[in-house]
């Protein structure tokens, strides 16, 4: 009965997980595509005059990735205390029919 029970509300809330894993992938994607620009071979095959715009490139999509990086952590925090928040109903549900906490997580 209990399983039953976790699955129908598992997939009641994966829009919501999805949703979740999507920004998640996305936000990652471009931290990454920052980060690794540098180091294309385009990058490195061009004259001496465009070397120096690229440089300055660089160190300002440093600074555009750190603040990505901090806008990911503020994501990341405020969309598990949302999911927790809103299955906050589910988790007591559950104690109240007898399951433990190390069960419910």
């Amino acid at each position: 009965m209990l399983f039953k029970l976790s699955i129908r509300n598992m997939k009641k809330s994966f829009k919501d997980y999805a949703i979740y894993f999507l920004t998640l992938i996305l936000g990652v994607a471009i931290f990454y595509m920052f980060n690794s620009l540098d180091s294309q071979q385009a990058m490195l095959e061009v004259s001496e005059s465009t070397r120096e715009m690229i440089k300055l490139m660089v160190e300002m999509l440093g600074m555009i990735s750190v603040f990505i990086a901090i806008v990911l952590g503020f994501l990341i925090v405020y969309a598990n205390n949302f999911l927790v928040n809103r299955r906050k109903r589910e988790f007591g549900i559950y104690m109240t029919l007898g399951m433990g906490r190390r069960q419910i997580i």
